[in-house]
């Protein structure tokens, strides 16, 4: 479907549920709804105060952006969510005893991990439920944890990031509830407010900011302009990187990069001017005025690549087979080291300290990265690029075992590297105006780039287009998995020599005699192995 189609689509649908305030549950949910509901008179009937219960948070949104979800927030009115459940189970066992929840977690509060509330959590016709009471918030300047208590509807509704994120479904009345009284309409209008003032949102968790830029990425939505201008201020990108823990970064970052529109995040960022605050941090050990140079650099890699990525993409699908195959297959983990990789790619001239190389510190400290995410952008980042470049500049130079040999450098993702070096040489080859981007568009168009800038860019895929071609006639796709003729005890043996350092080298040469000779025996390599080795 067409955008155009789409949003026709989305407002008839939206307006319709406006004028019905309700949502339109599917099997499972109509039969959750009914289970909860029919607890909550059992209650009331056994003296109970009446409880109202409200699906909260994205459930409300995607429902109405026609999106199923398989996890639901539920929020209860007058008891915590660990009694609430407590109370399910006893009447399950009771009134259905083959309905009985066997999977039933409380997480527990823990401020250092910005966990400040007790949820409990199960599962229902195969969907995950959270239940927790709803509360207020109240922030000091002292701390990011909040005094939280028992809150009103409104008041729980208030205290949320966003006005679409702030709908609420009562189940009991079967009616949405717009408390803020702008989220449906912010909603149809694709248009990302704060219920509050911005400047008090963020002043009470500046981790907003990254949310907020998260769901413009989901869902190319535009972000208010008050509440835009509100983001960029100098003690919010202070706060992002004093207050905010790296992790929590990490998981809005991570989440905005892999998103069906992670350039328009990239933009936000650059406006915003948040590159310090997310991508740069103190106190690593390396030399600071080429860390400081580095960071320099970042935006120019933001605004850039934000630009040319949607004629990027576009040409790849245009204009190739390989490289297109090999975009076709990312994972969110590929996306999310392709665009950080990008990002970082600046730091790729920090000296290394003891051993230690920036990406490794900084994605570790920095950004709390997993092991792998570390292991991929520091190889993409610190690999040198000779062979490449010969590669381009005089394809007929290089030989089998050149490629093979720094394909191998890139186990499981060879063509992850390739296609960050092609965009990175695309962000160093283009010139790109800024006041193109500013305010930040949901979608830039292709037409924002200049002839000189599509050619340039269109030279690139091909050469690289070429490059993936010639790995794939040379059979080097797999060349990761490949083992050496000859093991290194096997060499030792036949030179008779005993194991030690000198095996590295001679192992390297079995695997650069192998490449160049794929039909040769491990008779011929041992023969080369001895006139290169001295007895």
């Amino acid at each position: 479907m067409n955008r155009r189609l789409f949003c026709r689509t989305f407002t008839r649908l939206v307006h319709s549920s406006m004028k019905q305030h309700t949502i339109l549950l599917n099997d499972s949910e109509q039969k959750i709804r009914n289970l909860l509901v029919g607890y909550c008179d059992y209650y009331r009937n056994q003296g109970g105060k009446p409880l109202t219960l409200r699906i909260t948070g994205g459930w409300v949104r995607d429902k109405l952006l026609c999106n199923e979800s398989q996890d639901i927030d539920i929020a209860i009115d007058h008891l915590l969510g660990v009694d609430f459940v407590n109370g399910l189970q006893n009447y399950l066992i009771e009134q259905d005893p083959e309905m009985s929840m066997r999977h039933v977690h409380t997480i527990k509060m823990n401020p250092l991990k910005s966990k400040h509330l007790e949820t409990c959590t199960t599962k229902l016709y195969d969907i995950d439920l959270d239940f927790v009471n709803l509360r207020s918030e109240e922030y000091t300047e002292e701390s990011r944890v909040p005094v939280i208590e028992f809150g009103t509807p409104k008041e729980d509704a208030m205290r949320r990031d966003a006005t679409l994120n702030a709908l609420f479904y009562n189940l009991n009345e079967q009616k949405i509830e717009d408390f803020t009284g702008k989220g449906l309409q912010d909603l149809q209008d694709g248009v990302l407010r704060t219920p509050l003032s911005p400047v008090k949102t963020f002043l009470d968790d500046p981790l907003r900011i990254l949310r907020l830029i998260r769901f413009a990425c989901k869902f190319d939505f535009k972000i208010e302009k008050k509440t835009l201008e509100a983001m960029m201020e100098l003690h919010n990108q202070k706060a992002l990187s004093t207050k905010i823990s790296k992790e929590r970064i990490e998981i809005e970052l991570r989440k905005a990069l892999v998103s069906k529109n992670p350039s328009y995040g990239l933009r936000l960022i650059y406006h915003c001017n948040l590159v310090k605050s997310i991508f740069y941090v103190d106190g690593l050990g390396f030399d600071e005025t080429a860390m400081k140079h580095s960071v320099k650099r970042i935006p120019h890699h933001l605004l850039a690549a934000s630009a040319i990525y949607p004629y990027f993409e576009q040409q790849i699908h245009k204009s190739t087979i390989h490289m297109l195959r090999a975009l076709e297959i990312f994972d969110d983990d590929s996306k999310f080291n392709f665009w950080l990789s990008m990002i970082l790619h600046p730091y790729s001239t920090v000296p290394r300290v003891k051993n230690k190389d920036v990406y490794d510190q900084f994605l570790r400290v920095g950004l709390k990265c997993k092991k792998s995410d570390i292991n991929k952008i520091s190889a993409i980042n610190l690999v040198s690029r000779t062979t490449i470049d010969q590669f381009l500049e005089a394809p007929q130079s290089v030989k089998r075992s050149d490629l093979g040999l720094y394909l191998r450098e890139f186990p499981d993702f060879a063509s992850l590297n390739l296609l960050v070096q092609c965009f990175i040489d695309c962000i160093h080859n283009v010139h790109v105006d800024g006041s193109l981007l500013l305010p930040p568009p949901p979608s830039p168009t292709t037409a924002d780039l200049s002839l000189r800038n599509k050619k340039l860019i269109n030279e690139t895929i091909a050469k690289y287009e070429s490059l993936f071609s010639h790995i794939n006639q040379l059979g080097l796709e797999d060349v990761h998995i490949m083992k050496p003729l000859l093991e290194g005890r096997t060499i030792a043996k036949e030179l008779e020599k005993k194991p030690g350092p000198w095996m590295k080298p001679v192992t390297d040469e079995v695997l650069k005699w192998q490449l160049d000779n794929p039909s040769g025996s491990a008779e011929e390599c041992m023969m080369y192995i001895k006139s290169k080795v001295t007895l």
